[in-house]
């Protein structure tokens, strides 16, 4: 029987670190006696201190607790949620230096991992650094402590859905709306078995398609097409696959995009 390895709890109390770099995931690099610390909320060019979370044999990982001196790129993140949602993980930098970090990033991982040179780099591709996402899938849970349903994204490094009053960078249609999601499908007779909701947007419309483990009642059909009509969202039922999903409201409905330097518009599914 293999014996079983015990993972020494991490240092206690708070130290003091410079962090020098920024891995993928938003965290900030720092190394102590050698060894690297990833640490949660810190950026490059920052003093910070910070306590421990977690001991490795290959790196270290930490939570900031206060910044010392902070980066001439830090800004307040303007999400009430930010620190807790796993949903971003960047707020705190200037929007165009999280550009030049992404980029950075791919062009190491192609030269480390793929082993290959771009033989010329575009401008990175911009857009809104707000209300921005148009896919996203949300979780959904009835939580019996809070006697009320969650929809929102997870907390960060956990199983548990945030507890969110409004997201900013999901749709702007749908950011301020996620209590009154909330709310709706916890007067379904269906609420503890939606388990997700799949979120998809184009320049024409809002689409929701909602994952249903078992058939809705007609009252809960009626419930989501009062909430479809209230905000012109298109609303769709998703009892198996992608295949099963099925329009509920309106009648007909479709998404687009445009390209308008190419004189194109697609149509796409939720």
């Amino acid at each position: 029987m293999p014996r079983k390895i015990r993972r020494r709890p991490p240092p206690s109390g708070v130290f003091s670190a410079n962090v020098t770099g920024l891995a993928h995931d938003g965290r900030g690099i720092a190394h102590i006696d050698s060894k690297a610390v990833f640490i949660q909320g810190a950026l490059p060019d920052e003093q910070v201190q910070f306590h421990y979370t977690a001991t490795h044999s290959q790196f270290d990982e930490g939570v900031c607790d206060q910044v010392i001196q902070a980066a001439a790129d830090r800004v307040e993140p303007r999400c009430a949620h930010f620190g807790v949602c796993g949903g971003c993980s960047l707020q705190h930098l200037a929007p165009e230096r999280q550009i030049e970090y992404k980029q950075n990033w791919l062009l190491d991982n192609l030269s480390r991992i793929g082993k290959v040179q771009p033989a010329e780099i575009l401008p990175a591709l911009t857009g809104l650094h707000w209300a921005y996402r148009y896919k996203a899938r949300l979780g959904v849970k009835h939580v019996i402590k809070k006697e009320r349903v969650l929809v929102g994204f997870r907390e960060r490094e956990s199983a548990f859905l945030a507890d969110l009053r409004r997201c900013e960078i999901l749709h702007p249609t749908l950011g301020p709306l996620l209590p009154e999601l909330a709310e709706l499908i916890g007067s379904l007779s269906i609420y503890n078995r939606l388990p997700q909701i799949e979120v998809a947007a184009g320049d024409n419309a809002l689409a929701l398609s909602f994952r249903v483990l078992d058939p809705p009642t007609e009252q809960d059909r009626a419930a989501l097409t009062a909430f479809a009509e209230r905000h012109s969202i298109q609303v769709y039922l998703q009892p198996k696959g992608p295949a099963t999903t099925t329009l509920l409201w309106p009648q007909q409905a479709e998404l687009t995009y445009q390209l308008p330097e190419f004189e194109l518009e697609l149509a796409f599914l939720p």
